[in-house]
């Protein structure tokens, strides 16, 4: 049984591909958050820093979930992925508009007797069945979709100083020159799924992540 710790509605969209969806996404909501919480902070697995979701093109929709960024639980950066065989992840999609998940795409890992890590996506939308294979692979999971799983660099841009310097002087200090997530890896899931696979009817789409772990 998986118990369900943390909650992430963080849309980080592509307003470019906003624009070109034809307004059929949900109302914006962009939020990014990382090592934020006392059972967080302690698991870096269970820390879902961000999601984006973008209109890919030639109906394709691709959503990219991202944890195990900056957080107090280990020494940043990292050399490979956090792949917890505890944990399972699920990409929640709305599609009619009643705030509840209609579409739950699930992801776990596990490791062979070599200790080779691989993943397990099951509910892709369009696709019968399981997909699983190696991390770090591009995996064709059919119906036009595709999915991975690995190792990355932070994508989120954050000027830390600058946003201590604000809060003690008043004026705004941050600048595109100190990233500090520049260089910290996160451990990050991308799926590429048909559109129409995931939508219903005219009704604007909502993008949620959670994180759950097995009970002991």
């Amino acid at each position: 049984m998986h118990k369900q710790i943390g909650l992430r509605i963080g849309l980080a969209f592509s307003l470019c591909a906003l624009c070109v969806a034809g307004g059929w996404w949900a109302t914006r909501i962009q939020a990014s958050d990382h090592d934020e919480s006392p059972l967080v902070k302690a698991d870096a697995s269970m820390d879902i820093t961000d999601l984006y979701v973008f209109d890919s093109g030639g109906g394709e929709t691709t959503a990219i979930v991202c944890w195990a960024g900056f957080n107090d639980s280990r020494p940043q950066p990292d050399s490979e992925g956090v792949y917890n065989e505890d944990a399972l992840y699920t990409l929640h999609i709305d599609n009619n508009g009643d705030n509840q998940s209609d579409i739950q795409l699930r992801w776990r890992f596990g490791r062979n007797n070599a200790g080779a890590v691989g993943v397990q996506f099951e509910n892709v939308p369009g696709v019968p069945g399981t997909v699983e294979g190696p991390v770090e692979t591009v995996l064709d999971a059919g119906g036009g979709a595709r999915v991975w799983a690995g190792h990355s660099d932070d994508p989120f841009f954050f000027d830390a100083q600058g946003y201590l310097d604000t809060l003690a002087t008043g004026t705004l200090s941050i600048t595109s020159s100190r990233d500090f997530l520049a260089g910290l890896n996160v451990t990050a899931v991308a799926i590429e799924m048909p559109t129409s696979e995931i939508r219903s009817g005219s009704n604007n789409l909502q993008f949620w992540a959670t994180a759950s772990r097995k009970e002991d």
